[in-house]
């Protein structure tokens, strides 16, 4: 079975960066999503030149920070800053509330930005699962359909007609994380997606900087990520299981 380890929110801080190479150098992860917007993102694609190993997808982010593309009536504040919480932006989206002309007006800037700094994207997600989310979701697919990449999404019966070209992982799990983010959690996940063609597990390994601790609610138990994913316990038991560390480049 082909097994991606995607690091979400590479570009986030210093740290988060640092951290995700060496889950890449010394560890499982062999992809990673980078987040256009956040201060860390100069830095992200400084390191990625030293790891042309590690693929690289967009993480699109409506619910953190600061816009790329400005202030918008129904994403951000007059300032640019995204609406919060993130509960909020799905609420508005559920109830018909965010403007889709700004979601792909920003999705766009994001993309964008990456592609302008040399990236070459594999695949899309989204940051706090916003992808998802009813209207944005179609934005998201009509992207991924355009640049031709693959995506994270969690209803695979959307990947038909139009958008049916569109590739993604066999299976998804987001449950390796924060209070689950221990190796029994991890090896249970990867021993129940036996027989599947591929599984993507989402993770967040990471240093910790004064920018994440105080920026990010998430940030000790990224360490506690790190430590499992480079672990000789974790690295024999994906070998033995024959699973094929992969990105989706590969899939």
């Amino acid at each position: 079975m082909k097994l991606i380890f995607n690091a979400d929110d590479f570009g986030h801080t210093k740290a988060v960066n640092l951290g995700i190479l060496e889950a890449y150098f010394n560890g499982l992860v062999r992809s990673t999503s980078i987040m256009a917007g956040k201060p860390g993102f100069d830095h992200a694609v400084t390191l990625a030149r030293i790891a042309p190993g590690l693929k690289i997808g967009v993480h699109l982010t409506l619910t953190s920070g600061k816009s790329v593309g400005g202030a918008y009536d129904t994403l951000t504040d007059g300032s640019g800053n995204f609406i919060r919480p993130p509960e909020e932006v799905a609420r508005r989206a559920r109830e018909g509330l965010l403007d889709l002309g700004e979601v792909e007006t920003e999705f766009e800037a994001q993309i964008q930005k990456c592609l302008a700094a040399g990236l070459k994207p594999d695949h899309f997600d989204g940051h706090h699962h916003v992808q998802n989310l009813p209207g944005i979701v179609d934005v998201y697919l009509k992207f991924a359909r355009k640049y031709g990449v693959k995506v994270r999404l969690y209803d695979h019966s959307l990947l038909r007609g139009e958008y049916a070209c569109v590739g993604a992982a066999g299976l998804f799990s987001d449950g390796f994380y924060d209070e689950t983010a221990t190796a029994a959690a991890l090896k249970e996940i990867l021993s129940a997606a036996a027989g599947a063609d591929s599984l993507e597990v989402m993770c967040h390994p990471g240093y910790v900087d004064w920018a994440l601790y105080t920026g990010s609610v998430y940030n000790i138990n990224r360490t506690r990520e790190l430590q499992i994913l480079t672990s000789d316990e974790m690295r024999s038991f994906v070998a033995d299981s024959g699973f094929e560390l992969c990105s989706f480049s590969d899939l």
